[in-house]
């Protein structure tokens, strides 16, 4: 009987939600809806986007111009193909659209409401991004630089002991444990010095968990949210979901306490949580659960993402021979062989800043954009927006207009030299098409640890230039295989993720050998006589 009722209750719920399908909003009278191409049914246009969707995204782009609109499954979305329509519409009417989606499943109930990245727009995560924002300022954010030299001495070490037996391809999990223990260390105050260790395995199975439930598919009710208005008793899925919850919220949870009772016996490391707590977060009604999962969307989004981009960025040096011997040449000719390259030498280094700038927007770090929501009708020109629709950046049609850049296709880092400063400066810049890129988003969703991520990129491949060459790698035949630099050399998904891959990483003298591994035994002698990571 009940499992009849529950289905004439979601027979009910689907009609209603085609339904609602049918029946786009209409424009008040001299306005019109954005255009873009047509779907199917329930569908929409999900089908067109595959197997690249960023291709799709950007042929789209060509058709339309600065704006079109597409349907996903319930939401209908519109993708930002023009600087001055992102300046616009998630700068100067951020109030309106820094929503987002509703996520019954994978935010309401996996995440508890609390994972920071899916929350609405509402006062609570209003609260929570100024705490953030306060936290991850430039200033703030190089308090953690020490750290992330520190990382990427053992890095580079790390890649010389594996070419010393001829591995071509440990160094993708190298770079890995590299920005796990970056933002583990900037989060907690806890090292990762080996991929293969328990922190390292809790995150990434909590990561990988959460990324099959999000998935599109996995749950009905995420596909059509009015399904999650049945009576719960009827919700079939609730209860995988609520297992699922528990599961990652125990793990953040570990971290969090732990933390707080390293701050109560004054052992605690100097990090984001133990800053977070001195700003009084519960007399600002920020709960404990909530202040747990916070620190862990700082992780979830701060690991994968600089991996992926500092993978991106090997890949595209080894294919493009000619940028990586100009960026070797300018470290040579500032830092010479006595040393390795360090933040007090990012000045004069133009042509590897550029190289950072270059390789997020030849590989920005998502295939669609971040998705923003609209709360409120919304007016540009002629078009009209209505309230509850999704709006995101085209960030590969942007970044591939050939009437902006020369040669888009291609790994150019002098294209930026004429841009010398970080990207948070061009994000606040009045004129739109300043930009450097837009691989941090924009509006109050912009991504608050661009800096940290800038320095990441920066401090790991001005060490790597200066001790190596980077050549592709050897086949069985013993030639060098061609690099792939094309969508398929890249993870199926939402993220900018590459495949596995094989280079090579030639010693550049022995000079610099030396100095390489000296460097390491003093920076893990020094971590050995220490109760806690440089900063």
């Amino acid at each position: 009987m009940a499992f009849t009722a529950g289905l004439l209750a979601v027979c009910l719920v689907l009609l209603v939600a085609y339904s609602a399908l049918l029946r786009r909003k209409k424009p008040p009278k001299g306005l019109r809806l954005v255009p873009g191409p047509k779907g199917l049914p329930i569908l929409g246009n999900l089908h067109q986007l595959q197997p690249y969707p960023q291709r799709s995204l950007q042929r789209w782009a060509r058709e339309y111009g600065e704006m079109f609109q597409i349907r996903m499954g319930w939401e209908n979305w519109i993708f930002l193909n023009d600087p001055a329509v992102v300046k616009e519409l998630l700068d100067k009417q951020s109030a309106v659209t820094s929503g987002r989606a509703p996520s019954p499943v994978a935010s309401d109930i996996i995440s508890g409401g609390k994972r920071f990245l899916f929350m609405s727009y509402t006062p609570e995560w209003r609260k929570l991004r100024t705490i953030v924002h306060k936290l991850l300022t430039p200033k703030a954010s190089a308090l953690f630089k020490p750290s992330q030299e520190l990382e990427a001495k053992q890095l580079v070490y790390d890649i010389h002991e594996d070419q010393l037996r001829n591995d071509q391809e440990s160094f993708y999990m190298h770079c890995r444990r590299y920005s796990t223990s970056v933002i583990m260390t900037s989060t907690y105050g806890r090292r990762v010095p080996q991929w293969d260790c328990e922190d390292v395995r809790e995150i990434y199975t909590l990561m990988n968990e959460f990324s099959e439930h999000a998935a599109p598919g996995a749950y009905l009710a995420e596909m059509i949210p009015p399904l999650a208005k049945i009576p719960v008793p009827l919700q079939w899925w609730r209860g995988r979901a609520l297992k699922c919850y528990h599961r990652q919220l125990n793990i953040w949870w570990k971290y969090w306490t732990t933390l707080k009772r390293q701050i109560a016996d004054k052992t605690a490391p100097e990090c984001f949580v133990r800053q977070y707590v001195a700003t009084e977060y519960e007399k600002e009604g920020i709960d404990e659960e909530q202040s747990a999962f916070l620190a862990g969307s700082m992780i979830e989004a701060g690991s994968e993402t600089t991996s992926s981009a500092l993978n991106s960025a090997i890949k595209y040096l080894a294919a493009f021979p000619e940028a990586q011997a100009r960026a070797h040449e300018e470290i040579t000719r500032v830092v010479g062989d006595s040393r390795s390259p360090g933040f007090d030498d990012e000045d004069g280094l133009p042509f590897l800043r550029a190289t950072v700038k270059e390789v997020l927007r030849i590989r920005p770090v998502t295939n669609i954009g971040t998705p923003h929501y609209t709360t409120a009708d919304i007016v540009y020109k002629d078009f009209f927006i209505p309230k509850h629709t999704v709006l995101s950046i085209n960030q590969y049609a942007i970044h591939f207009d050939d009437g902006r850049y020369d040669e888009p296709e291609k790994f150019k880092p002098e294209r930026y030299l004429g841009h010398p400063l970080k990207a948070g400066a061009y994000i606040a810049h009045p004129d739109p098409y300043q930009r450097d890129h837009f691989s941090f988003g924009a509006g109050r969703r912009g991504c608050p640890g661009l800096h940290l991520a800038e320095n990441s990129l920066f401090i790991t491949l001005a060490k790597i230039l200066w001790a190596f060459e980077i050549k592709p790698g050897l086949g069985p035949d013993g030639k060098e295989e061609v690099i792939d630099v094309s969508d398929a050399a890249y993870e199926d998904g939402a993220n900018t993720v590459p495949r596995k891959y094989k280079v090579r990483f030639v010693m550049r003298n022995e000079k610099r050998e030396k100095v390489l591994k000296e460097e390491w035994d003093s920076a893990s002698k020094s971590l050995k006589t220490s109760n806690s990571v440089p900063t």
